[in-house]
């Protein structure tokens, strides 16, 4: 159920308990199937811990025996196609796929697609995208793939149709919203993706006043965390660079003061865009967490352009500034960044930080930051307003 006019987010005060890595049961699992190979669902335990670790050779060498052996079960048999493709050997994940073997579960159908776009087969890959997509639209894996695929081939047409009929069935993901502006773009409906990309109407800039938040203490419980460790791959951060994730959850009395005042933020943003006649506010969440990191960056440390694919909305407050050098402009433009050059008109805006800054955007619209290019430290907090059910979904 949607909130009804005027109706603020309710927010969720407590936050979603990460399960422990399945990584960290690796050494326990690999020994319990090599003492019981016959059990499938050891097998199967072992394999989500491997891939949690992203070791796909590993399982690829663990399931192609069982393959070749006609042993393998629906879920393993996803699982090898899964691997195969990160092995580069798509050939081998449509093996695995057989419907005899594989059957026709959603994850069969999502890594057919992805095989299928490795292999180059673009017409069956549209095709078996369309199909996986019409039975759910907000399958965000195929969603990229078939995506991707409509921006670099010219056939932007098609992704705005997908997209926007997902938005009318009431799916306004950030990655709907994402790709629909740039397909937007790349069809030269300016006026379309004006309408979409509004940051005057869309964004805000506020300046806490110093007696809000005491910048000095926040800046001092970030970097005193004993978790605050440099940026996994897997993020957009580069260069030098901190985080310290799971923000929401640290208590301390600076934290858990401005994730009051962002909330309040929020609402106050609401309050002022509810009927704004745009599909970001119009599938507003009913329910949210505030989840989030802090990033300390230095010298060339910088985040490329990205976008939020979980949050709805994106906070961003800067804790600390560097004085007398460019703080940092954080910059909005084209997301994926794979495209820019084809998004000559694409809107583009940049904003100079300061210390105690909030900006509050639509999580959908791609953003990075420039390099300091000095060593003093530049400390601030991005929360994303994460829906509760794509948070018990994570």
């Amino acid at each position: 159920m949607m909130p009804t006019d005027g109706q603020q987010i309710a927010w969720r005060m407590d936050q979603p308990i990460p399960e422990p890595p399945a990584r960290s049961f690796l050494p326990l699992l690999r020994a319990a199937v090599t003492s019981r190979p016959d059990r499938p669902d050891l097998m199967r335990d072992l394999v989500v811990a491997l891939r949690d670790g992203q070791l796909w050779t590993e399982i690829r060498d663990l399931l192609s025996p069982l393959a070749e052996e006609g042993k393998l079960t629906p879920p393993l048999a996803c699982e090898l196609a899964q691997a195969a493709i990160a092995c580069n050997q798509p050939e081998l994940a449509l093996r695995a796929l057989d419907p005899a073997v594989a059957g026709t579960t959603p994850e069969a159908h999502r890594q057919r697609v992805l095989a299928l776009y490795a292999l180059n087969r673009i017409d069956e890959a549209r095709a078996a995208a369309s199909e996986a997509l019409d039975e759910d639209p907000s399958d965000s894996t195929v969603l990229d793939a078939f995506a991707r695929d409509c921006l670099t081939r010219g056939a932007a047409e098609s992704l705005i149709t997908l997209c926007q009929r997902s938005i009318d069935g009431g799916i306004a993901s950030t990655i709907h919203l994402a790709y629909l502006s740039a397909a937007l773009s790349l069809a030269g409906r300016t006026a379309d993706v004006q309408s979409l990309i509004n940051p005057e109407r869309l964004c805000r800039r506020i300046e806490l006043n110093s007696g809000l938040v005491d910048n000095q203490e926040l800046a001092q419980a970030i970097l005193a965390h004993p978790a605050l460790a440099p940026s996994p791959d897997i993020r957009p951060t580069r260069g030098h660079n901190l985080r310290l994730e799971e923000l929401a959850s640290v208590e301390h009395p600076a934290i858990r003061n401005l994730l009051a005042i962002v909330r309040r933020q929020v609402d106050h943003y609401l309050a002022e865009c509810l009927d704004a006649p745009h599909p970001l506010l119009a599938h507003r969440p009913q329910t949210a967490w505030l989840q989030g990191w802090a990033l300390v960056l230095s010298d060339d440390g910088h985040e490329e352009t990205h976008i939020h694919p979980r949050g709805w909305l994106s906070v961003i407050y800067y804790v600390r500034v560097p004085q007398g050098a460019s703080p940092g402009a954080l910059v909005f433009g084209p997301w994926p960044p794979a495209i820019q050059e084809s998004l000559p008109d694409f809107p583009r805006w940049h904003m100079e930080p300061q210390e105690g800054t909030l900006l509050i955007f639509p999580s959908f619209l791609g953003h990075g930051t420039v390099p300091t290019g000095v060593g003093e430290q530049r400390i601030c907090v991005a929360l994303d307003v994460l829906p509760c059910d794509q948070a018990r979904a994570s």
